[in-house]
């Protein structure tokens, strides 16, 4: 090498630098004008590291995952026993996460452990294992300890039925024995009468699943469906059965209610209007209401107490029996009426009226105001009513009259 000034070196033209010389290549603080050129003769073969983490335990039990470390690992020891026995568990922890159910991949995502992680006799730290690695670390360890995996989860679905077998819209839980104690299971549903049970351990000793709906009893709980995990795993259908009930009873008028504004009556005026609706057989016009004005009007009336007792109600059917006067046969112009949580409540249906006396009726299997079953407290504080009016045309009127109003309870018989 020429390091005199001046000096361009071979085959560089003095006029392509303005006949100056062109710039050193310096390396060292030398001048440099050679490069060398680097062949790989022999590309080696490095096999998958493997690094260890320790769980954050009094035990200091050794949990094993894979990852990418810069230290000297396993790649360096491909005889050891125990770098055969991490690879041969890893290839086992994985094929067993690859196993679980999509629904049982997500539940494990939402899992997550701080563990310690050790590369090495002096190098340790913490590290946050989440979902798919946390699983197979941990997998990874029992069949280290344990020579076998950790106990998977076992997805179960169950449909709510009657004894044939016909959906109920209610609702099912699964309870598991852990150490004496019933715990309940992680549940999802997928329907009005499917739930799904993604979580459920493999190794408990009994299993109970409880139905319930209010129109049926679970005739078989508490004392004959406790079953073992093999039972579980064929049991797809809970059956349940209708509550039986008993006579049902007739709650008529009894009293004024809330308010009485219905313009006309033949019979007693207000506030006595209940005494021309609360025979137990009608009498047509003989007593009865009927309303002059297009306005819709409300009359409301106390009825007579509950006499059941202790038996929950089923149901509340409201029945009247009405009429038209005169005019359009499609007109509306009569509907029944609630009061109960100090709230008015009207039937949302007027159906077309004849112009004899016919029966109508509104069916409410909850109590409009807590949108719940009906409880014997807000029977005996309910008041019933009917709504009335004059439906007016051109040269025409159809008027709605009432004759008979009252409250029919069905209640369930005690089990």
């Amino acid at each position: 090498m020429n390091s005199r000034p001046g000096y361009t070196g071979a085959g560089v033209a003095q006029q392509s630098w303005g006949g100056f010389p062109p710039p050193p290549n310096r390396a060292c603080g030398l001048l440099v004008f050679n490069m060398a050129k680097v062949e790989i003769g022999e590309y080696r073969a490095q096999d998958a590291h493997y690094g260890l983490y320790q769980l954050a335990t009094e035990s200091g039990d050794i949990v094993i995952v894979r990852r990418k470390v810069g230290e000297p690992t396993d790649y360096l020891h491909p005889n050891s026993p125990k770098v055969k026995r991490q690879r041969e568990n890893f290839g086992l922890a994985s094929t067993h996460y690859s196993h679980l159910t999509p629904i049982q991949k997500m539940e494990n995502r939402l899992n997550t452990e701080l563990v310690e992680y050790s590369r090495g006799s002096k190098k340790s730290g913490t590290k946050v294992l989440t979902g798919r690695q946390l699983f197979i670390s941990k997998d990874i360890h029992s069949l280290n300890e344990l020579q076998k995996h950790i106990p998977s989860y076992l997805q179960i679905c169950i449909a709510l039925t009657d004894q044939e077998l016909n959906l109920i819209e209610g609702d099912i839980r699964l309870y598991g024995l852990f150490d004496s104690e019933w715990r309940e299971e992680d549940r999802r549903q997928l329907g009005p009468s499917h739930w799904l049970f993604p979580t459920v351990p493999r190794d408990l000793p009994l299993y109970h699943p409880v139905g319930a709906d209010y129109d049926y009893y679970d005739p078989e709980d508490p004392q004959t469906t406790y079953l073992t995990l093999k039972e579980l795993m064929l049991y797809h259908y809970h059956k349940l059965s209708p509550r039986p009930t008993i006579t049902s009873e007739i709650l008529r008028p009894n009293a004024a209610g809330y308010q009485c504004l219905i313009s006309n009556q033949i019979g007693e005026p207000c506030p006595d209007h209940w005494k021309n609706v609360d025979e137990e057989v009608h009498d047509g016009i003989a007593t009865s209401i009927y309303h002059l004005y297009s306005m819709w009007t409300t009359d409301l009336y106390n009825i007579a107490d509950p006499t059941t007792g202790v038996y929950d109600p089923k149901k509340v059917t409201i029945r009247a029996v009405v009429r038209r006067e005169s005019g359009y046969a499609y007109a509306r112009c009569a509907r029944m009426a609630i009061r109960t949580h100090d709230q008015t409540f009207i039937d949302p249906t007027s159906p077309y009226l004849f112009e004899a006396w016919q029966p109508i009726t509104w069916e409410l299997e909850k109590n409009p105001a807590t949108n719940d079953y009906w409880t014997l407290d807000e029977i005996a504080d309910l008041q019933i009513g009917i709504d009335l009016r004059t439906y007016l045309g051109v040269g025409w009127y159809s008027r709605g009259w009432c004759t008979q109003l009252y409250a029919k309870v069905e209640y369930y018989a005690p089990l």
